[in-house]
C-alpha cells in the first residue's frame, strides 16, 4: 500500500468524507425533524367571520396603551396593552365601577418599579392586561396611568 502517493481512491475517498458527507449528514437531519417535529407547527388557523370581530371597540389607542372593548350578553369584556420601560417593571391594575347611569368605569394602571440593585436590560416591553366586568351596555370606560388619564 502507498500511503504517502495521491492515487485515484485517496480523492474519491476524500471527496467522499469532505464533500459528500456532510450534504448526506444535513438531509438525514432534515428528515429526522420533519419526523419529529413540533405539533404545534403543524396546527391549523380558522378565521372569524368578520361580525364576530367588528364588535370590538377601541376605546385608548396611545403611544403607551391601547384598550379595547367588548360588550356581550351583559358582560364588558376589555383587554389592552400597556408598554413598560423594561422587562422587570411590574403592572398593577384596579378597576372601579362608579354606580351612576350609565356607569363609569375606571381602569386604574399603575407601573410597578423593580427592586433597587436588581440589574435589568431597558427595553420597551408591552405587557398584557383584561377582564370582565357586568355593566350596562352604555358605560364609559376611561384608562389612567399612574394617576394620570390617558385619551
Amino acid at each position: 500500500m502507498k500511503f504517502h502517493e495521491v492515487t485515484g481512491y485517496s480523492k474519491l475517498l476524500s471527496l467522499l468524507l469532505f464533500i459528500a458527507l456532510p450534504f448526506i449528514g444535513f438531509y438525514l437531519g432534515m428528515a429526522y425533524q420533519r419526523a419529529v417535529g413540533d405539533p404545534e407547527d403543524n396546527m391549523l388557523v380558522v378565521k372569524t367571520p368578520k361580525e364576530a370581530t367588528s364588535s370590538a371597540k377601541t376605546v385608548v389607542d396611545s403611544e403607551k396603551v391601547s384598550l379595547k372593548t367588548n360588550f356581550k350578553n351583559g358582560l364588558l369584556k376589555y383587554s389592552g396593552t400597556v408598554q413598560l420601560p423594561t422587562p422587570c417593571h411590574k403592572l398593577k391594575k384596579d378597576v372601579i365601577v362608579a354606580e351612576s347611569f350609565p356607569e363609569q368605569v375606571q381602569i386604574s394602571l399603575e407601573i410597578v418599579e423593580p427592586d433597587p440593585g436588581r440589574v435589568c436590560t431597558q427595553v420597551i416591553t408591552e405587557k398584557e392586561f383584561s377582564g370582565e366586568l357586568e355593566v350596562s351596555e352604555n358605560a364609559s370606560v376611561s384608562v389612567s396611568i399612574n394617576g394620570e388619564k390617558v385619551k
